[in-house]
């Protein structure tokens, strides 16, 4: 079947056939229910986190991406060292390259308000760079082009039915690229090539920055302190490679669903600016400690996670042996899916499911302020997504400098009336909308000078 909108088709066999839905010729297991994938891929977590790697993804070098890996114990050596310099207590690190290139992101949208899309995807690439290298790399960069190239042919890898060629025939990994059907490989190799210097060119130069003190930085700190010890330089720089390529593409698609949002919904954006200028005041930017103090804000970012998951179907976990629930046997070997799409949508958990409503946040027993936990979109289990503390931060961060400044509406033509917008997305492994256009102004002199004074 193509990834077209496969979440909706899944959803659909879920409303049919009950809450799993096995796929027996390709031995996958599809989860359409939040409660399901909680007792499967985080109670029963020991035997639900492998990934299949297939064919295609080994030859793009997918291994070298944590997210994609393995379940092993090199991986699980890997995410140690990830999760001890991504946890919650020590996120606060990450805070100044955050505010940093959150607000040179608002000064470039007064400045070029119809480059918003290029924008949006340079915001979160710098944060990475900035954060764990230390670098300060343009989007025009080529090693930033390379790691766009590398993430859109490794989505594509994890995708049955992209590179049918290899799928039927495994043994054309061992022919020459210019052997009839091998077009793969080309591809494959490209890939592999520039996947190996996104890993690589960014540790060298943090390294050299380090060592003529030019300047320093988490990855540079942490390799020089393993001098030699060449297993532990390799899970920091898988570290790092991972970080980036995972946070480019959610973090864009997260940032530009708020931005739809919010031009086709003015009451809401009133509402947030409204909590901000009541809480925060018009002489200062929100910041991270402003957070709890700001619930409306709270639920809107929540509402953009729900309705827009970047990951529609997440990422498969497999099954690394059998397991009974439910009274059904799941062979070992299974691929599960958890469509976190319409996990996100379900009429049992969310009254109007297909609308953007963030006052359902505000009216729920629990208030906005529950764990990130029970934001799908990070994922489940061990395989839930590693820097999803830093992620969230970024998200939230964005969108309250954004409401707290701007002003997003819909474009207009020469006689000054609205011109509708698409509001279609992308149907992909990755899910974001489609180029679309707006209008972005400061609110006031006070927002334009609030902005511009960040620059000093």
């Amino acid at each position: 079947m193509s990834a077209h909108d496969a979440w909706v088709h899944y959803r659909n066999w879920g409303r049919e056939y009950g809450k799993l839905v096995y796929v027996q010729d390709k031995n996958i297991l599809i989860l359409n229910d939040s409660r399901v994938a909680i007792d499967l891929l985080e109670k029963r977590a020991r035997i639900y986190s492998d990934r299949k790697m297939t064919a295609m993804m080994k030859l793009c070098g997918a291994e070298l991406n944590l997210a994609l890996a393995p379940y092993s114990n090199n991986w699980r050596r890997k995410r140690k060292l990830f999760q001890q310099n991504f946890r919650q207590s020590t996120i606060d690190r990450f805070h100044s390259h955050q505010y940093d290139k959150i607000h040179e992101f608002l000064r470039q949208l007064i400045i070029t308000p119809d480059n918003f899309m290029q924008h949006t995807l340079a915001l979160s690439q710098r944060i990475m760079f900035s954060a764990l290298w230390g670098l300060d790399i343009n989007p025009e960069d080529p090693l930033v082009q390379k790691a766009v190239t590398s993430t859109s042919t490794m989505a594509q890898s994890t995708l049955s039915g992209a590179f049918p060629t290899i799928e039927r025939f495994p043994w054309l990994r061992f022919m020459p690229s210019w052997f009839p059907g091998c077009a793969f490989k080309r591809v494959a190799e490209e890939c592999l090539s520039i996947t190996k210097e996104a890993n690589t060119i960014p540790f060298d130069m943090a390294m050299d920055n380090l060592n003529t003190g030019k300047g320093t930085s988490l990855i540079a700190e942490l390799a020089s302190k393993c001098k030699g010890d060449l297993a532990e330089i390799e899970a920091i720089k898988a570290m790092g490679f991972t970080s980036y390529l995972a946070a480019a593409d959610t973090t864009v698609s997260s940032t530009s669903s708020f931005t739809l949002g919010m031009v086709l919904h003015p009451e809401v954006q009133a509402k947030g600016q409204e909590e901000i200028d009541r809480v925060v005041g018009r002489d200062r930017l929100p910041t991270l400690d402003d957070r709890l103090s700001l619930p409306y804000v709270e639920a809107i970012y929540r509402e953009v996670m729900r309705l827009h998951p970047p990951l529609p179907l997440g990422l498969e976990h497999s099954l690394i042996e059998d397991d009974f629930y439910l009274g059904y046997h799941i062979p070992k070997g299974c691929s599960v899916v958890p469509n976190i799409w319409a996990m996100n949508r379900d009429p049992e958990v969310y009254s109007q499911p297909d609308d953007f409503l963030p006052e359902r946040f505000l009216h729920s027993s629990t208030g906005p302020f529950t764990s990130i936990n029970t934001i799908h979109a990070f994922g489940f289990g061990r395989r839930v997504c590693i820097g999803r503390y830093m992620a969230d931060n970024t998200v939230w961060l964005t969108i309250a400098s954004v409401l707290a400044t701007l002003n997003l509406r819909l474009p207009k033509d020469k006689e000054g009336s609205d011109i509708p917008i698409s509001e279609e997305y992308t149907s992909n492994f990755l899910r974001h909308p489609k180029p679309f256009q707006c209008s972005i102004t400061p609110r006031d002199m006070c927002a334009e000078r609030l902005i511009l004074a960040t620059s000093s």
